[in-house]
């Protein structure tokens, strides 16, 4: 399949999920934007890490809102390899760094980053979500700022600073402090 035609399938089937383009999803979104804007660290320029690319929509806004090229995460190769191609052909400003392997299962390098987020299905999706919470953690950098959406858990997340509920999603904010 050649790249226009594999971009072409993921914008398809990107639209015809019912939930991706509904008046709820929309809301979430804000919502959750919202949310994570006002608990970004003010310190600038910020090294970001967001683990779970999905479709790549949290991450494309990650990189506008930040103003810089944020690691991306995800250990499905067809995602890294269609998010890279989306951004390389929507010439996104930020274009992410995409990184291809299971962040629970191995350490995150030793880079320290600002800003970690993990957004959507991917905790319940992680092999080990604790250790991928604890990693997640451990790569931030002093006053750095872990901000965890998780969908479906019916318990909020634990060692939160702070936790919101948006409807299924719990928002939790923890910071790393030095």
């Amino acid at each position: 399949m050649t790249e226009d035609a594999e971009l072409l399938a993921h914008y398809v089937e990107r639209g015809g999920e019912p939930w991706n383009v509904s008046l709820e999803a929309s809301w979430l979104d804000y919502e959750l934007r919202a949310w994570v804007k006002a608990r970004l660290p003010a310190k600038w320029p910020l090294a970001a890490c967001n683990i779970g690319i999905g479709i790549g929509l949290w991450d494309d806004w990650l990189g506008h809102e930040l103003g810089v090229a944020i690691t991306s995460i995800d250990s499905d190769p067809v995602v890294c390899r269609r998010f890279r191609m989306r951004q390389a052909r929507e010439r996104h400003p930020h274009p992410a760094i995409v990184r291809c392997f299971d962040a629970s299962s191995g350490v995150l390098g030793v880079r320290r980053f600002d800003v970690i987020t993990i957004v959507g299905s991917t905790l319940g999706e992680a092999v080990d979500r604790a250790a991928l919470e604890r990693r997640a953690y451990d790569a931030l950098a002093p006053g750095g700022v872990l901000l965890i959406a998780d969908v479906g858990n019916r318990e909020p997340p634990i060692d939160a600073d702070e936790v919101r509920r948006l409807g299924e999603i719990w928002i939790a904010f923890r910071a790393r402090h030095a």
